[in-house]
């Protein structure tokens, strides 16, 4: 399984089939950073002069293929900017991978009809699927050893992508889990990234509210 679909069902609630939290558009920069940090463990990608650089010949998956192809190209100068691109690149990070894990039958898909409007939900139908990266999840949190490198992209991606809640469920351990995404955001090259990326899109949306709020009130 990619480390960008383990990630995306750490986001969804397994019963209800919908989000755990408001933060779409934060996990899907996450699910475009861990498509990145998959071609980086598989030395296909390198963090190199600020921006990332392919490397040796496409990887087989059609998902990490297309972000291969997107890192190819000297279309950005920045590690940034080659970020922002994955989600066009592979025509949608979360419709893809959605449907990457309804035809592995590891989600499924139901409209459900509300007053108003209908809700889209995916529940989780193998339960191991999501179980798995989670256990590891939570123990690379709440552990102190040394990290394994693909759970500590895991982790480094989960602290911006606003699931600090799933990995460490008890209050109590949120510091300590804290400080263990900071100790694999280190060893995550994209990670600081992705967090980049992140603080710029919320730093824009307030801003935009802010205009919003002062035109209203000069109106």
């Amino acid at each position: 399984m990619l480390l960008a679909e383990e990630l995306l069902l750490l986001g969804l609630d397994p019963d209800r089939g919908t989000l755990v939290n408001n933060a779409r558009q934060q996990l899907v920069v996450g699910l475009s950073g861990a498509l990145i940090g998959e071609l980086a463990l598989a030395g296909a990608v390198q963090l190199s002069g600020g921006r990332f650089v392919a490397a040796g010949p496409a990887p087989e998956h059609p998902l990490l293929a297309r972000v291969h192809a997107l890192l190819a190209k000297p279309t950005h100068r920045r590690a940034v900017g080659q970020l922002r691109q994955v989600d066009k690149a592979v025509g949608g990070v979360w419709p893809r991978l959605v449907d990457g894990l309804i035809d592995q039958a590891v989600l499924g898909r139901r409209q459900d009809r509300m007053l108003f409007w209908t809700v889209t939900r995916h529940p989780v139908l193998q339960p191991d699927a999501r179980n798995e990266p989670l256990r590891r999840v939570r123990l690379a949190a709440a552990g102190d050893n040394g990290l394994e490198a693909r759970t500590a992209v895991l982790l480094a991606l989960a602290g911006p992508s606003r699931l600090l809640e799933v990995i460490a469920p008890d209050g109590a351990d949120r510091r300590h889990a804290r400080q263990r995404i900071k100790m694999a955001t280190e060893l995550t090259p994209v990670a600081p990234v992705v967090k980049r990326v992140i603080a710029e899109m919320q730093a824009a949306a307030a801003g935009a509210a802010t205009i919003a709020v002062t035109t209203s009130a000069s109106s």
